[in-house]
């Protein structure tokens, strides 16, 4: 494996009464976790396709096929419509130089109807088998409120705290990428589930790591996204090109506080008189 090298990406640290940047190394086993194809290109493509091209390994795990991705109701829901999505995704992940997915195959809307420690223990065997330095997935936010989202980070935050050996980053939006996208999101209605509060956003000292694509990076990550044609062509087409291609320029990610991950669900064991006997092996 290659050495770490130092121009992945920024962070963010106070000097005096200034905030400045530095470079972060370059993960070499990444893992990201997340509910649909087409969110790990929106939040994670750039940081995927620098690592990749360092020799550092990528898995990805989406927890459904996204078959309820659509408007025509002649295919939402359909085995069909979720084959295409993960072709989709195939084929956006291949053009990053990933091939590492996983699928959990759980019901596209009704992942927060899931069983936890389920989807715990699955996310678990999968850390155990990666052994990934660096996790990212959304925070309790969901970025945008979906509950899908909000299960995922949910799982992925447990299976993390049970061995946490990995670094844990959730995915996160600035202050300035609201502010400077406010009228887009206004008419797509992308943060609408948090009403009008707007979504919970981040400044500069929150950030822990930070890809600002080069222009070469942005082109890679428009065609990953391209490939996602089902849900990115129609929203691409009524943003406009221009716009649509720099939205997701930046890639942002925080560190969880102790408060978010100790919020996790309890483990099972520790509420069914068996913590002794649990305490002295693995609880995942």
């Amino acid at each position: 494996m290659p050495q770490p090298t130092p121009t992945i990406a920024t962070e963010y640290t106070p000097l005096g009464s200034s905030v400045v940047a530095s470079v972060r190394y370059l993960p070499q086993r990444l893992l990201g976790i997340w509910a649909h194809p087409d969110d790990e290109a929106y939040l994670s493509a750039g940081l995927m396709a620098r690592v990749a091209a360092a020799g550092g390994s990528v898995t990805v795990v989406t927890a459904t096929s996204g078959e309820q991705g659509t408007d025509d109701p002649a295919r939402r829901g359909t085995a069909a419509f979720g084959a295409r999505r993960q072709r989709e995704l195939e084929a956006s992940l291949a053009g990053l130089g990933v091939t590492d997915l996983r699928v959990l195959g759980l019901p596209d809307g009704a992942c927060d109807e899931a069983d936890d420690e389920a989807q715990i223990r699955a996310l678990s065997g999968i850390l155990r088998e990666v052994e990934p330095d660096t996790v990212v997935t959304f925070g309790p936010d969901g970025i945008t409120n979906h509950p899908d989202h909000r299960a995922v980070s949910r799982w992925a935050t447990e299976a993390w705290r049970r061995a946490p050996a990995a670094e844990l980053l959730y995915a996160a939006v600035t202050f300035d990428h609201v502010e400077r996208f406010a009228a887009v999101h206004d008419e797509i209605g992308v943060y609408a589930g948090f009403g009008d509060d707007g979504p919970p956003a981040i400044g500069p000292l929150q950030v822990a790591l930070e890809c600002a694509l080069t222009d070469d990076e942005l082109d890679r990550k428009r065609s990953a996204l391209a490939e996602h044609a089902s849900q990115t062509a129609p929203l691409a087409k009524q943003m406009g090109e221009d716009t649509y291609r720099i939205w997701w320029r930046e890639e942002t990610f925080r560190r969880p506080s102790a408060a978010e991950v100790h919020c996790c669900p309890v483990p099972d064991w520790v509420t069914t008189g068996r913590v002794a006997s649990q305490l002295a092996g693995s609880p995942a």
